[in-house]
């Protein structure tokens, strides 16, 4: 899977500043020091090492494996082709991106991959430590054991970050998953209830019907049959509260059916409640209204709701928004679009409602765009006829 943008912003800044300052310190110190070292004819070589060693570093940020093993040989060829008079060539400031790799190995890669990496590290750091005692028979070893010790210990902190750094990543996706369950597993839980409203009021109707039809009936059969109607109307009531109580979220909550169910003769009065001197809010419908189902028609109602809600809360005023209802032949179309206002405000959001919205018009057969320019505009489209 390709890193995203947000991904490769952090990387891709580190590599641009390690070669802003490394590469120039590198050519100062190999001009600096080329004369004295007697090995003039080895500095192009070490200096164009060196700016490969950046172009890997470039390389990692999309191809970490590729980014790695390139980087890990150019330290090695590094570490082979001379030293600076005092030290290994491998130990130019331009060596700083092989941390920048081993971090984004780390951070990128799973947990086998990532060892490999470590351990190809740490026995860079043995290398770079042996030439060096080769090259420099004089040199004291205790100063070898502290140069193997340092740079064992700044490749091993450049692993630990990668993985940290990996961990928080895998840690915030699961909190994102989870809380994206959570908004998905609630908004059905309220088109359970929602649903409960509008079968129980038609139940209810049904009953009341029934009942004044038994009263008027002419004979008694006739009378006995709208009762048995009225019974397992009652019945199926009953049985659907019950059901209900047990999907419920909040035991403390009211009942349901105690509270009218919205619907879509309700939208101009949701818009001009919402509506204020800052917020201009303004609705109008198109087309010949037809039959919806109820979980369309709730559907609908929520979404514009919900985009309005949105809208008010998290973008400051003045403000200004529409929604279009339009009915086609067999499809209407609700459109919620708002101007932006004058920005977002500093208020961090949950960023489920739209997930809940989208659950709630699949639900109902229908389908969500959601587009954002200047502002925001939501587009839901559903069948019309109600279902048999």
């Amino acid at each position: 899977m390709s890193p995203t943008p947000a991904e490769t912003r952090g990387p891709l800044v580190a590599a641009m500043l390690i070669c802003a300052i490394g590469l120039p310190l590198s050519i100062a110190a190999l001009i600096q020091l080329a004369e004295p070292a007697g090995w003039d004819g080895v500095v192009p070589w070490i200096g164009a090492l060196a700016l490969t060693l950046h172009l890997a570093g470039f390389l990692c940020v999309w191809f970490p494996r590729v980014g790695f093993g390139l980087g890990a040989l150019l330290m090695l060829a590094l570490a082979v082709a001379g030293d600076l008079g005092s030290s290994s060539a491998a130990l130019l400031p331009s060596a700083v991106t092989f941390l920048l790799l081993q971090w984004q190995l780390a951070s990128t890669q799973p947990r086998p991959t990532a060892l490999t990496g470590l351990g190809v590290g740490l026995l860079g750091a043995l290398v770079i430590t042996a030439v060096d005692a080769i090259t420099y028979e004089q040199r004291d070893l205790m100063l070898l054991a502290f140069e193997a010790t340092a740079l064992a210990a700044v490749v091993g902190a450049a692993w630990f970050w990668g993985r940290s750094a990996q961990r928080r990543r895998a840690a915030a996706l699961s909190a994102q998953q989870a809380q994206i369950r959570q908004a998905i597993a609630a908004e059905r839980t309220r088109i359970s209830r929602d649903l409960h409203d509008v079968v129980s009021h038609s139940l209810t109707v049904m009953i009341a019907q029934s009942e004044a039809a038994r009263v008027l009936a002419g004979d008694r059969e006739t009378a006995q049959a709208l009762g048995r109607v009225a019974q397992t109307g009652r019945s199926a009531l009953q049985g659907l509260r019950g059901m209900l109580r047990v999907l419920e979220e909040d035991p403390e909550a009211p009942p349901a059916g105690t509270q009218p169910v919205p619907g879509l003769d309700a939208l101009a009065d949701l818009v001009a409640a919402a509506s204020s001197p800052e917020h201009r809010l303004s609705y109008r419908q198109t087309g010949q209204v037809r039959e919806l189902t109820p979980e369309a028609e709730l559907a609908l109602y929520r979404a514009a709701q919900e985009a309005l809600t949105n809208a008010v809360r998290h973008l400051r005023p003045p403000l200004s928004a529409r929604v279009e209802l339009a009915w086609g032949v067999d499809q209407v179309r609700l459109t919620i679009t708002d101007d932006g206002g004058a920005g977002p405000r500093e208020e961090p959001g949950a960023g489920t409602g739209l997930l809940a919205m989208a659950e709630r018009v699949r639900q109902a057969g229908g389908h969500l765009e959601v587009q954002r320019g200047d502002g925001w505009s939501i587009r839901v489209t559903l069948p019309t006829g109600a279902g048999t």
